[in-house]
């Protein structure tokens, strides 16, 4: 698996200065959450992306807004190999997807988890190990085994990578999973889900700068092994 840092949307202010330190520190792979952003700043965000010579973004978290077509555009321009969805069930469901798109996309666990018969009829499974290791931190064991059970029976196409900080409140619902690190050994916890990333992109889903990110994937290239690389 490669470690690939992670251009995300929350703070759209953060977004500017994460492109230029592209540019500036030269790095062409990366992974792209623009899950706040509406079809119009998702627009402007490709056309700034564009202008980064030879960049490859091999997974991108659609929207549930993203049309198929916006896909395809991602796979044709940046050569996205995978996507992944929020489960069904939860408050933001991708909705149908046509054979065509249907095996590239990858069910993320979030505050629910994703259901074996949705699985089965995409491409798999996208571990937030986040979200799982808080909900096993914060005692819903029937979640934990839900998605243990769909990581032993159906593909990983890509995962999340984000921050555990115990005690320390996240805005969103006031548990433990969090989008940025304070210190590198919030990714600690990573080490115990070794056995359980498969797949050929570790995405970080976080916050933090890319100069802190890159520090991050030197860090879990060391925590994790061979399970981990870096970007390409």
């Amino acid at each position: 698996m490669t470690v690939i840092p992670g251009l995300t949307s929350t703070r759209k202010e953060l977004i500017g200065p994460f492109l230029e330190d592209m540019l500036r520190l030269r790095v062409t792979t990366v992974a792209l959450f623009p899950t706040c952003l509406d079809k119009a700043e998702r627009a402007g965000l490709y056309r700034e992306l564009e202008r980064i010579e030879g960049l490859r973004v091999p997974h991108v978290h659609l929207r549930a807004d993203c049309a198929e077509g916006e896909a395809e555009y991602l796979a044709g321009r940046f050569g996205t190999e995978a996507f992944n969805i929020h489960p069904r069930a939860s408050t933001h469901p991708y909705g149908s997807a046509s054979a065509h798109l249907a095996s590239r996309l990858f069910v993320e666990n979030v505050d629910v988890a994703p259901e074996a018969a949705e699985l089965a009829v995409l491409g798999g499974l996208c571990p937030d190990f986040s979200h799982l290791e808080n909900a096993g931190l914060q005692g819903r064991s029937e979640y934990v085994r839900s998605v243990e059970a769909a990581l032993d029976r159906f593909p990983v196409g890509c995962c999340h990578l984000s921050a555990i900080r115990v005690g320390d409140h996240n805005a969103w619902s006031g548990e433990w999973d969090h989008h940025n690190f304070k210190a590198l050994s919030d990714l600690d916890y990573l080490a115990k889900y070794r056995s359980r990333m498969t797949c050929r992109w570790g995405s970080l889903e976080l916050e933090n700068s890319l100069e802190d990110q890159l520090g991050a994937v030197g860090y879990l290239g060391k925590l994790l092994g061979e399970a981990a690389g870096s970007p390409k």
